[in-house]
């Protein structure tokens, strides 16, 4: 917040959900979500660091001090960020992007069982998903290949209106004959939230009939839940995963359904305990609502009670968009 006498105040909310870095280099002061922002205004990366959460810092003139207004010591840094949100090139909280995914496609790569011959190729779904793909295709010792060129004049479908997105989904990538033609294809893409996207990429890639086989894999568990931190992510009617789950759990079979669903021959999806260890942050640091159902605040956890009784009700609209009585 900048105010009237010229007075900067950032702060980071309590629990670190989300990101805040800043940087000082002289009399130069700023802040951004992401550090590559600092970076390319051109502060050192020495003077770049996070704000720590429950933290503000006021800039007065010349004069620059930071104050705590929260004593809390519990964390719910936003998983999400490194694997989808943030800019590959970025750190947050010490954490790199890049590294992350790249642990994350390494998990993929560990739990493959498909058969891996000499016309198996790995394609990235541009641009979140590159550095996992990369990462698997090293360890499975084979390519990984530009096999979809995104139209860079799309920009990120999951939070748009339902008519706009499908509209972008067709018009998002170009597959290329030359890299698909008889291949086995390991499609990697960074989560899969509606689905509406995977599902038209997987029905233009079928029609082509250029791949001999297409096999689906997301680095990240599957989103069963909306987000009330900021992010306007979907109603659970809309996800999804849910309604494939058995029990709430995910399983072999019901992959299998996800896959046929889709239009490919096999769909995995990463567990929950490769996203910390990924990160490289103990799972009780992260806000994991989106995969778990399990909230860090009482007001999230009050809800997703909402926001799941409406689903089973088949109800829509956003949560937060019911009477504030049913909410408060």
């Amino acid at each position: 917040m900048l105010d009237a006498c010229g007075r900067l105040l950032v702060a980071r909310d309590p629990l670190g959900i989300r990101p805040m870095e800043i940087a000082q280099d002289g009399p130069l002061i700023a802040a951004a979500s992401e550090s590559v922002a600092l970076l390319n205004l051109g502060f050192p990366p020495e003077s770049i660091r996070s704000l720590e959460p429950g933290t503000a810092m006021l800039v007065d003139g010349d004069r620059v001090r930071f104050e705590r207004f929260s004593e809390t010591t519990q964390r719910a840094h936003c998983f999400f960020e490194w694997i989808y949100f943030a800019n590959v090139a970025s750190s947050m909280d010490e954490r790199s992007v890049y590294l992350t995914r790249k642990r994350l496609g390494e998990e993929l790569a560990r739990l493959e069982t498909i058969p891996i011959d000499s016309e198996t190729v790995v394609v990235p779904v541009p641009d979140t998903s590159k550095a996992a793909a990369d990462a698997m295709a090293y360890r499975l010792s084979i390519p990984s290949v530009e096999g979809l060129i995104r139209n860079r004049y799309t920009g990120r479908t999951f939070i748009d209106g339902a008519s706009s997105r499908r509209q972008k989904a067709e018009s998002k990538y170009t597959p290329l004959r030359e890299v698909l033609e008889g291949k086995r294809v390991i499609l990697v893409e960074d989560s899969i939230v509606r689905s509406t996207t995977m599902k038209v990429l997987l029905g233009r890639m079928r029609s082509l009939g250029w791949a001999r086989e297409i096999h689906v894999r997301i680095a990240c568990p599957p989103i069963i839940a909306p987000c009330f931190y900021g992010i306007d992510m979907s109603t659970i009617h809309e996800l999804f995963a849910p309604k494939f789950l058995e029990d709430g759990q995910l399983t072999e079979e019901s992959q299998r359904k996800m896959a046929e669903v889709l239009g490919a021959d096999t769909l995995r999806y990463l567990p929950i305990d490769s996203v910390a260890r990924s990160i490289d942050l103990d799972s009780s640091w992260l806000c994991q609502a989106c995969i778990s159902g399990s909230y860090p605040t009482p007001a999230g956890e009050r809800l997703y009670e909402i926001a799941y009784g409406r689903s089973l009700d088949a109800e829509t609209g956003r949560t937060y968009e019911s009477p504030p009585a049913i909410i408060s």
